[in-house]
C-alpha cells in the first residue's frame, strides 16, 4: 500500500513540474512600434509584465523579446499612451501602434529640477525647439521675439552677430543693469549670448515674476532666460544629422524718394540757413546763410570752394560742375543690396543606459 501511494504521488509530481515547464517555455517575439500615423518609435519601452526583462526599439521602431504563453507585453513611449498585448500561443509577431497623450503636462525647468505646469505657481513660457527652428536668425535672444507675452525684443543694430536686448516685463531699474539673467543648462551663463548656436537648443524656459527672484536672488529681478541644449538619447545606436540652409535677402518693396547725393543735401541745408536768416529779418539772409553753413563743422566741406562759391543763390543749389575733394561712399546700397545667408550644422548624438552624448558644429556665413 505504501508503494503505491509513493509512485502515485512521484506520477503527480512529475505531472506538475511538466505543466510548470510547458507555462515557463518562451518563445522570441518580434514586431514595430510605431506612433497613429505609422512612424516608427525609436526607443519605445517592451516590458514582459511581471518579470524584469525588457527591451527597447532600435532606428526602425522594431524588437525582439523572449515571452512565454500566457504573458503579457506593455509598450511604452514618452508622450504617448501605454498599450498591452497578451501572449498566446499563436503570437509571434505584433505590430502596436502607440495613440499621442494629449493630456500630457507642459514640463517647466526651473533651476534645479522640472515641474509641470499646474503644479508651477509662478509666471512661466516655455519656447519649445520646433518655434526656434522656423525662424532664421544667429542670436537666441532674438529668436524670442513674439514668443512670450510680457517679454520685448530690442533689435539696436543689424550688424550680423550682435545680440538683442530683451526686457521682460518692462524696465525694473534706472541705473542698474536691466538685461535678464541667463542660465545654461542649470548654470548662471556670463559669456556672450552670441557664443550659443540655435541650434543646438532644446528648449528656453522664461521666468517672469518673483518666483524667479526667490530661486537666483537678486539676479534674477529682470527676469529669467532658461536655456536647455539637446542631449544623446538612451537608445544605443548613433545619430548622424546633416542641416544645410540657404537664403537671399532682398528688397521687394519700394524705395522712399531721398535725397539722392551730397549736393541735394547741402543745397537743402543752405536753403534752411537762408530761410532762417529770412525769418530773423537779416539785412542779407544769402551772406548769413554763406557764413554759418561750414561755421560749426568746416571739415563738412567735401568741395574745393567755399561756401559763397559753392551755392548759386538764384536756384539753391549747389553749382554745376563744382569739383569735389573725394567721392564718398554710397551706404544706401550697402544696406539695400541683395545677400546670401548660407548656414550649416553638423550633430553627432547617441548613447545607452549609462552614458549619453552630444556633439555639434555649426557655421554661418552672410
Amino acid at each position: 500500500m505504501k508503494t503505491k501511494i509513493t509512485s502515485l504521488l512521484t506520477l503527480i509530481l512529475v505531472f506538475m513540474m511538466q505543466v510548470s515547464f510547458a507555462q515557463k517555455a518562451t518563445k522570441t517575439v518580434t514586431g514595430t512600434v510605431a506612433d497613429e500615423n505609422g512612424q516608427p518609435l525609436v526607443g519605445a519601452s517592451v516590458i514582459v509584465n511581471g518579470t524584469k526583462t525588457g527591451t527597447n526599439t532600435d532606428k526602425s521602431g522594431k524588437f525582439s523579446i523572449a515571452a512565454a504563453d500566457g504573458q503579457s507585453l506593455t509598450f511604452s513611449f514618452v508622450g504617448y499612451n501605454k498599450s498591452t498585448v497578451a501572449v498566446t500561443s499563436a503570437t509571434s509577431s505584433v505590430q502596436v501602434a502607440l495613440t499621442s497623450d494629449n493630456t500630457l503636462d507642459e514640463v517647466i525647468v526651473t533651476s534645479y529640477s522640472t515641474t509641470t505646469r499646474q503644479s508651477f505657481t509662478g509666471t512661466a513660457k516655455v519656447v519649445d525647439a520646433k518655434n526656434i527652428e522656423r525662424k532664421n536668425f544667429s542670436n537666441i535672444s532674438k529668436g524670442l521675439a513674439g514668443e512670450a507675452a510680457g517679454v520685448t525684443v530690442i533689435n539696436s543694430s543689424g550688424q550680423p552677430g550682435t545680440s538683442a536686448a530683451i526686457r521682460i516685463r518692462g524696465i525694473g531699474t534706472v541705473n542698474g543693469s536691466r538685461g535678464p539673467l541667463y542660465v545654461l543648462d542649470g548654470v548662471p551663463f556670463e559669456g556672450n549670448i552670441n557664443s550659443i548656436n540655435p541650434g543646438d537648443i532644446e528648449n528656453t524656459t522664461i521666468l517672469k515674476d518673483a518666483a524667479a527672484t526667490a530661486i537666483y536672488g537678486s539676479r534674477g529681478a529682470n527676469g529669467v532666460v532658461v536655456i536647455n541644449t539637446k542631449r544623446g538619447s538612451k537608445t544605443g545606436d548613433a545619430v548622424i544629422e546633416l542641416e544645410l540652409k540657404s537664403g537671399q535677402n532682398m528688397s521687394l518693396l519700394p524705395r522712399y524718394s531721398t535725397i539722392r547725393n551730397p549736393e541735394q543735401y547741402i543745397g537743402l541745408t543752405w536753403e534752411g540757413w537762408y530761410n532762417r536768416g529770412v525769418a530773423l529779418a537779416n539785412a542779407n539772409p544769402t551772406a548769413y546763410a554763406n557764413t554759418n553753413l561750414f561755421a560749426n563743422m568746416p571739415n563738412y566741406n567735401m568741395w574745393t570752394v567755399p561756401a559763397a562759391q559753392l551755392i548759386d543763390p538764384n536756384t539753391r543749389q549747389v553749382v554745376p560742375g563744382t569739383p569735389r575733394r573725394y567721392i564718398p561712399e554710397n551706404w544706401a546700397d550697402y544696406a539695400f543690396q541683395n545677400s546670401n545667408r548660407n548656414e550649416a550644422n553638423l550633430k553627432i548624438s547617441g548613447g545607452n543606459s549609462k552614458t549619453r552624448y552630444f556633439a555639434s558644429y555649426g557655421a554661418l556665413k552672410m
